[in-house]
């Protein structure tokens, strides 16, 4: 997959097909609108060319809005490349930018400038200042200046509409398998294994002490949860702490994810990991003691097992 940075520096050698969209998690329904891009694709001999935003619109036009997302850019990259498309134009969003109409964007740029011959457009999708969403006025604009427009119907799951915001909903409500049921995949957080306080050590539960370096990655709401981790191709079963951990820590403003990983045994610092989080196990507990404390651990591992057990049958 090509990557390429701002719609002004792609030079088209073939005509294309495009979708647009900011499309943080990549869920179940943006997958369905890229799988009908692709397929138009390869069926009319045109490139695959998919349009995303950095930064995401809502940082520049909400001023002061704390914005968390599902996927980091890199992740987005990462999972896009996976899809089959030809081209991945990252375009940076701007006020002048946001300005423009639905006809400057679609045909002064997006025709102009890459050639369009197809726009694939999702149930929801607008385009310009103006909000242009309406399949009637889209198509007409298309007969006027070459392209044809598809339009990919919603996609649900347990009678939700797949989207973005319920993903990061269920994500921040800790609902992991709503959440995943959405994305089409087990949320993840991809970090490097960072030194930490080594008090899991002396109660038999070492942890990994995952560093992601990015503010913007949503994360569950404090608690344990059933996860794996991918190590060098390999996937072991864990327990994830999310949260501030009361009992060993008086800093309640800092958050730690902790992951124990399960029969594993070696120095892993510095090392980058992949944490799946399948399932929320209980909220944070400040208990009376570390005895208290790893009692409760064992209980987790248990429950742990026996759900990465159901998952693998």
């Amino acid at each position: 997959m090509e990557i390429v940075e701002g719609i002004e520096n792609y030079h088209p050698d073939a005509p294309t097909c495009v979708t647009v969209g900011t499309f943080d998690g990549l869920h179940v329904g943006h997958r369905k609108i890229i799988r009908e891009l692709v397929q138009i694709a390869e069926n009319e001999g045109l490139r695959s060319v998919v349009i995303t935003f950095d930064p995401h619109p809502r940082q520049v036009l909400a001023k002061g809005a704390v914005v968390r997302f599902v996927l980091t850019r890199e992740e987005k990259v990462e999972l896009m490349s996976t899809l089959g498309v030809d081209v991945l134009v990252i375009h940076p969003f701007s006020k002048e930018f946001a300005a423009l109409t639905a006809k400057d964007f679609l045909v002064d740029m997006l025709c102009a400038k890459l050639n369009m011959k197809c726009l694939v457009k999702g149930f929801n999708n607008h385009f310009g200042c103006d909000r242009l969403s309406d399949f009637g006025a889209l198509d007409a604009l298309g007969t006027e200046h070459g392209f044809d427009v598809v339009e990919v119907g919603e996609e649900c799951r347990d009678g939700v509409t797949c989207s973005s915001t319920a993903a990061r909903r269920m994500i921040a409500e800790g609902k992991m398998s709503s959440a995943s049921a959405i994305l089409g995949y087990y949320y993840y957080v991809n970090g490097t294994v960072v030194h930490g306080r080594m008090i899991g050590r002396t109660i038999g539960f070492p942890t990994a002490n995952v560093y992601i370096g990015d503010d913007s990655k949503i994360l569950p709401r404090p608690g344990a949860y059933v996860a794996t981790v991918v190590l060098d191709g390999k996937t072991w079963p864990a327990i994830l702490n999310i949260g501030s951990n009361p009992t060993v820590n008086d800093d309640s403003d800092r958050v730690f994810l902790e992951a124990h990983i399960l029969d594993f045994e070696g120095d892993i610092y510095g090392r980058h990991i992949r944490v799946n989080v399948l399932r929320h196990i209980r909220n944070e507990v400040k208990f009376g003691s570390l005895d208290e404390l790893k009692a409760q651990l064992q209980h987790d591992v248990e429950y742990a097992r026996g759900v990465i057990a159901q998952c693998a049958s």
